[in-house]
């Protein structure tokens, strides 16, 4: 399933901020974030690229850095300043789409770039949507299952119950951060 075009304009611009780097770059690193949910196709790239440009958030610009590869020069993408600002405005923001299965990958990938209050939001808001995958889940299974669809339900479930774990630790860990921060700035 591909990308929505939002959450790839924010995984291109969440890339092009650790530096400059052309198509090819910025798809192997977009497989290698979201690869096993979603597939990152050059026909989806170059548009979000394009239409990137077109809003002044990335530029080709960096004229001297342009490789030639078989004849041909790859264009080299650079974050610019309103690209910046733009990303900063989207990682600030904690919402549903945060978190849901077609953002959360993207989303995890730039949490280091993001406060430590809006990741404890979006990793909180994970678990609510998680669970009540789970509560679904478990919902819908019936008596009349065959025993491959009752293991698969099963299997399912338990993948959720390892997300929920996961994500219990990560909240913890982040909670256990921010409480330390808060302590250090008291005491100053």
């Amino acid at each position: 399933m591909p990308l929505r075009p939002k959450t790839l304009e924010l995984a291109i611009l969440g890339r092009l901020m650790q530096g400059p780097c052309h198509g090819y770059v910025l798809r192997k690193h977009l497989v290698a974030v979201v690869g096993a949910l979603h597939s990152v196709s050059y026909g989806s790239l170059y548009p979000a690229l394009r239409r990137l440009t077109e809003r002044g958030l990335i530029c080709d610009c960096g004229a001297g850095l342009a490789r030639f590869v078989g004849g041909r020069s790859r264009r080299v993408y650079h974050i610019t300043e309103l690209g910046q600002e733009r990303l900063m405005q989207e990682l600030a923001e904690a919402d549903s789409a945060s978190w849901a299965d077609d953002d959360f990958g993207v989303r995890f990938s730039l949490l280091g770039s993001t406060a430590a209050t809006t990741r404890i939001d979006i990793l909180r808001g994970r678990r609510e949507h998680s669970e009540t995958r789970l509560t679904n889940l478990l919902a819908s299974v019936q008596a009349d299952f065959d025993r491959y669809t009752t293991e698969l339900v099963r299997h399912a479930g338990e993948m959720i119950a390892r997300e929920l774990e996961w994500l219990d630790q990560l909240i913890a860990a982040e909670e256990a951060a921010d409480h330390g921060a808060a302590i250090i700035k008291e005491n100053k």
